[in-house]
């Protein structure tokens, strides 16, 4: 019992601890249920984007959407892109040479996805999308800069054109928005007639 009574500072300290681990164990397991309830719709092209509610548009066109937080300082942007393809190269040639436009340099240990299965929840877009590429993880951008970096490459089975669909951020970031990105393309469908 000494102790206790000599330690309590110490001891309630620890107790606080343990319980606001506890509780964001809760919140992070109920992250993926509350994503539905917790964004909206945008159509972008003929599919369906589901989006976080915090998530703001900060430029459009027919052919590209970005989304930024403005409500922090976050050193984050997801942008969806709409590309012709003219010249009918493959996707993994498309994404070399965007990795060298923008200069990235993966880490050796990234994510590296090619079944549309994996990917996505709706079926007619898994049927839709069977050639994909997705790569994730840290990066160097410009021999600087440490970035983490998400990006899918889609192309449609005998369609003219592809989707570049990228998240990129400075490291500690990707772990905060990363998630609601690779969310928001795991439920991609395609849209509906009431989209907000």
């Amino acid at each position: 019992m000494d102790i206790l009574t000599n330690h309590f500072t110490d001891w309630l300290i620890l107790v606080s601890l343990i319980a606001l681990a506890f509780y964001t164990l809760k919140i992070i397991g109920n992250e993926k249920t509350s994503f539905r309830d917790e964004s909206y719709e945008v159509q972008f092209s003929n599919l369906g984007l589901r989006i976080p509610k915090w998530w703001s548009i900060t430029e459009q066109n027919d052919l590209a959407i970005k989304f930024e937080r403005t409500d922090t300082r976050y050193d984050w942007y997801a942008r969806y892109a709409f590309f012709a393809n003219h010249e009918n190269k493959t996707l993994p040639q498309l994404l070399e040479e965007k990795l060298n436009l923008e200069e990235v340099e993966f880490d050796i240990d990234v994510v590296f996805e090619t079944d549309s299965r994996v990917l996505f929840r709706d079926s007619a877009i898994q049927e839709h999308f069977q050639e994909v590429i997705r790569v994730e993880g840290k990066a160097t951008q410009a021999m600087v800069d440490r970035i983490y970096y998400d990006i899918y490459l889609m192309r449609a089975q005998k369609e003219d054109g592809y989707f570049v669909f990228e998240s990129k951020s400075s490291v500690l970031n990707g772990l905060v928005e990363g998630p609601y990105f690779e969310e928001s393309l795991s439920e991609l469908s395609y849209a509906s007639e009431q989209s907000f």
